[in-house]
C-alpha cells in the first residue's frame, strides 16, 4: 500500500509541474482555524525527514459575516444547509489564504509539494468513555482549496483517528515533539487557543514517549467575556484582564467542573465550555466586575492547565513551559501561568524556540500532511484513546488543467 500511494502521488508530469515526492525535502502550506473561528493561520514550510524550517506565515481574517456563520453552525440549531454552504465557502477561503501566503512570499504555486489544512470545527464530540463512540466535523472542503491553489491537498485530519477508536484530539502532541522536544530538558508545551491542549516531551524521549491531552478553555472564554462586556473580538494583550482582580468564588466553580478531573485521553471543544457554559457562569457570578470576571478566567486557564500538568504528566525536577497559540500575547494568561508554576520551571514562548506562537497550529498541518503522503501514521494512541495508529487526512488531487 505504501508505495502504492506513493506512486499515485507522483504521476508523470510532461508538464513539469512540482508534484509531491517520495522522498526529501518538501515545500508545504499548513492551514489553520481554531475554535475561536476568527480566521485562517498560515505557514510555509520546508518539511523533511530530518528537515523542518519555517519560512513564512499569514493570518487571513474571515468576514465578520463569515465568522457569524461559523458561530451559528457550531451551535445545537446550526442548520444543514448552512454548514453544507460554509463546506465550501471555507473551501475557497482556505484555499485563498494558502495563494496569499505564496504570492505575498514570491513563491510560484507550482513549486509547493502539498497544503495541509485542519480546516473549521463545527462539532467535536469526543466519547466519555475510552474507546466509546466519538464523532468530529471539520468543514473547508479540500477540493475547493486543491481547485483554487492547484496544489495537493491532504486535509481531515481528526475522522481517521476517530475511525480507528480515538477521540480525534489532540493532533498536536506529534507536532510538537517535531518542533520542540530537547535532548537535554523536560518541556511541556501548552497550546492556548480557544481550547487549550498541554504536550508532554521527557528530555531526549521518543515519540513513544510523547503524551498530552486538552486541558480545558483558554481563548474561548475570554473571547465571550470580550464579546460580552468590551463589545470586541478579543482582549489584545490581556489589557483589560490585567486591570482586574481574580474573585475567589467564581474561580472556585470554574475549578470544579469535572473535565479537570476526568483523566486522560480526553478532548473538548465549544460543546462543553462554549456559550452554555459562559452564559451559566455570567448569571450565576453577575456582581462580578467585568475586569475581575475576565482576570478570573484567565486565573482558571492558568491553574487547571498546570494542575493537570503536574498531576497527569507526573512532573519530576524542573520544566520548561512553552507557551504558543494567541494566548501566549495574553499578558494577563502569561502572569497567572507564571505564578502558578513557580519555582517547577520556567515559562517561555514558542517564538523564542523559532516558531511564532500563531503559526504553531499552522506548521502543525505541515507536518501531519508531511506524514500522510509518506504512509505515516499522524496520530498518537495513547494521547487520543485510538486502537491503533492510524494515517490521517484525506486527499484532494488538482484538475488536469493545472
Amino acid at each position: 500500500m505504501r508505495s502504492s500511494l506513493k506512486r499515485f502521488l507522483t504521476p508523470p508530469n510532461p508538464s513539469g509541474r512540482s508534484r509531491p515526492r517520495a522522498a526529501g525535502n518538501f515545500l508545504a502550506v499548513g492551514l489553520m482555524s481554531g475554535t475561536s473561528a476568527d480566521g485562517v493561520d498560515s505557514a510555509l514550510v520546508e518539511v523533511g525527514k530530518n528537515r523542518l524550517r519555517l519560512l513564512a506565515a499569514g493570518f487571513h481574517r474571515y468576514p465578520p459575516s463569515v465568522r457569524r456563520e461559523v458561530l451559528a453552525a457550531s451551535e445545537s440549531g446550526g442548520s444543514a444547509d448552512l454548514v453544507c454552504t460554509l463546506n465550501a465557502r471555507l473551501g475557497k477561503i482556505f484555499g485563498a489564504a494558502a495563494v496569499g501566503l505564496a504570492r505575498k512570499n514570491k513563491i510560484p504555486l507550482r513549486k509547493i509539494d502539498f497544503i495541509g489544512s485542519h480546516g473549521q470545527t463545527i462539532r467535536h464530540l469526543p466519547s466519555q468513555k475510552r474507546g466509546g463512540p466519538s464523532s468530529t466535523l471539520q468543514v473547508g472542503d479540500g477540493a475547493e482549496i486543491s481547485r483554487a491553489a492547484g496544489v495537493v491537498v491532504v486535509s481531515d485530519f481528526r475522522t481517521a483517528d476517530v475511525a480507528a477508536g480515538g477521540c480525534g484530539a489532540p493532533l498536536a502532541p506529534l507536532a510538537h515533539h517535531v518542533m520542540f522536544s530537547s535532548k537535554r530538558e523536560n518541556r511541556i508545551v501548552h497550546n492556548l487557543g480557544g481550547i487549550g491542549n498541554l504536550t508532554w516531551l521527557s528530555a531526549g524521549g521518543g515519540l513513544e514517549e510523547v503524551s498530552g491531552f486538552d486541558a480545558g478553555p483558554a481563548n474561548m472564554l475570554l473571547d465571550l467575556c470580550a464579546e460580552r462586556f468590551l463589545n470586541k473580538t478579543y482582549d489584545k494583550n490581556g489589557a483589560f484582564a490585567l486591570s482586574g482582580r481574580v474573585d475567589g468564588k467564581l474561580l472556585r466553580r470554574c475549578l470544579s467542573h469535572p473535565f479537570f478531573r476526568k483523566n486522560p485521553p480526553k478532548s473538548a471543544g465549544r460543546e462543553i465550555f462554549g456559550n452554555d457554559y459562559f452564559n451559566e457562569l455570567v448569571e450565576r457570578f453577575s456582581d462580578v466586575a467585568p475586569a475581575d470576571f475576565m482576570r478570573t478566567l484567565c486565573a482558571a486557564t492558568a491553574q487547571t492547565s498546570v494542575g493537570q500538568a503536574l498531576r497527569f504528566f507526573r512532573v519530576k525536577g524542573r520544566v520548561r513551559w512553552i507557551a504558543c497559540g494567541g494566548g501566549a500575547y495574553n499578558r494577563a494568561v502569561m502572569l497567572e501561568l507564571k505564578n502558578r508554576l513557580g519555582a517547577a520551571g520556567e515559562t517561555t514562548t514558542s517564538g523564542a524556540l523559532g516558531f511564532g506562537e500563531k503559526s504553531v497550529e499552522a506548521v502543525m498541518m505541515a507536518i501531519l500532511a508531511h506524514r500522510t503522503i509518506q504512509c505515516l501514521p499522524g496520530n498518537l494512541p495513547r494521547v487520543t484513546g485510538a486502537r491503533k495508529h492510524a494515517v490521517l487526512g484525506k486527499i484532494s488531487l488538482p484538475g488536469p488543467d493545472f
